[in-house]
């Protein structure tokens, strides 16, 4: 008998249960909507503006709202606290006059009368890198370059014509640098017009700048020719069971974070080290791959800066300077500029396919390469290179 008192307890408690929505609001309902916003001034940003209000004076005020269209047709919303009295919209393509309709909302969600506001925005950030953008003519395609002060989210299209004669995206780059440098190579020595459309992430969009120009010829140094040369005062890059030669084997997977040289411990910078091209070559840029994976791009002994000399005729044993041209500065650059450990997708992005550099025009044509390493992120005292790749137009030797 008490076991039965028992089961027709519990089912009384449970029917006379309602399920609760948390997702709805609680409590007693006035049934009274807020007042409404008042909009005391504005500060227009790029593409935008923060706007100062004044709130309704209720009890049970929980947030402000400002909706907006932006030229995609996308409605777009703004939401506060009751404690905030700014908020900010953004994401326009133009300085025209835009519409912006303000309400409160309780607690209960029961809205307020609208209010009207018009701003008119600043210059948005991407017509402001379009207003800096610079094509120029290299080897293999073009370079493009602008300026992005506010380190805004761009889009960087380059098209031209297919095989079809039918315009086609050669490339398509997703950055917030600020310095933003995008280079097109694989293009025969022929005339050919490349095209540039700048974007940003609410698909606003500029007009197509074109160019026509004949890439200047080159060809990828053959790897299977690079040699080891090993000079009396050069660092070792053959520690921890890696060695030199594992910087032009090919490889550079961001998870081959294994396959590298790798130098052992010193006491200071500089440091240097030799290697042989195989062929004397006017060089037009090379490629430069850090060590990979995500516990060592921008840290460990991935080199900071760098210079890189070279010369034509064969180095004396013991290592003297004596002979060599410097041909570059080099500084590895990272796209966030996040502190050391720290990195975002871009600079995951930027790092793996590869960091270039160019030579100037000038240069001398050199056979032997000679590395100077100046510096680490970390500040290691030892370096570690994945792979380097060479570009150029060879002489007759």
């Amino acid at each position: 008998m008490k076991k039965l008192y028992l089961l027709i307890c519990f089912v009384c408690i449970f029917t006379g249960c309602k399920e609760i929505n948390l997702h709805t609001p609680y409590g007693e309902n006035d049934g009274i909507a807020p007042g409404k916003v008042k909009v005391l001034s504005y500060t227009p940003t790029p593409g935008g503006a923060e706007i100062t209000f004044q709130s309704p004076e209720d009890e049970d005020l929980m947030s402000i709202v400002a909706k907006y269209t932006l030229a995609s047709g996308q409605e777009m919303e703004s939401r506060v606290s009751a404690y905030s009295n700014k908020l900010s919209v953004e994401g326009f393509g133009d300085t025209e006059p835009k519409n912006i309709t303000f309400y409160a909302v309780d607690r209960m969600e029961n809205a307020g009368d609208t209010t009207n506001y018009t701003i008119i925005p600043n210059t948005p950030s991407f017509i402001d890198a379009y207003s800096t953008l610079n094509m120029e003519v290299t080897f293999g395609g073009i370079a493009v370059t602008m300026d992005n002060p506010s380190a805004s989210d761009l889009t960087v299209e380059v098209i031209t014509p297919d095989s079809l004669n039918q315009w086609t995206t050669a490339q398509m780059a997703y950055t917030s640098a600020k310095n933003i440098n995008v280079t097109i190579r694989g293009y025969e020595n022929k005339e050919r017009t490349f095209g540039v459309i700048v974007g940003d992430r609410w698909d606003n969009y500029t007009d197509t700048t074109f160019t026509t120009v004949v890439p200047w010829e080159e060809y990828e140094l053959d790897k299977r020719n690079f040699v080891e040369v090993k000079l009396d005062n050069d660092i070792e890059m053959n520690a921890w069971g890696h060695w030199m030669g594992k910087m032009w084997n090919g490889s550079h997977n961001y998870t081959d974070e294994y396959d590298m040289a790798h130098s052992p411990n010193f006491e200071s910078f500089p440091v240097w080290f030799t290697f042989d091209l195989g062929v004397t070559a006017n060089l037009s840029r090379y490629m430069y791959w850090q060590r990979l994976g995500d516990n060592y791009i921008y840290q460990h002994g991935n080199m900071k800066e760098w210079e890189v000399w070279g010369r034509a005729d064969k180095p004396t044993q013991d290592g003297s300077w004596d002979g060599w041209i410097k041909l570059l500065d080099c500084e590895s650059y990272k796209p966030s500029g996040l502190p050391v450990g720290q990195f975002s997708t871009e600079d995951k992005e930027y790092a793996t396919a590869g960091e270039e550099f160019i030579f100037p025009s000038d240069a001398p044509a050199v056979r032997y390469i000679r590395f100077k390493a100046l510096s680490t992120f970390s500040g290691a005292n030892f370096i570690h290179i994945m792979e380097v790749s060479f570009f150029g137009k060879p002489v007759n030797n």
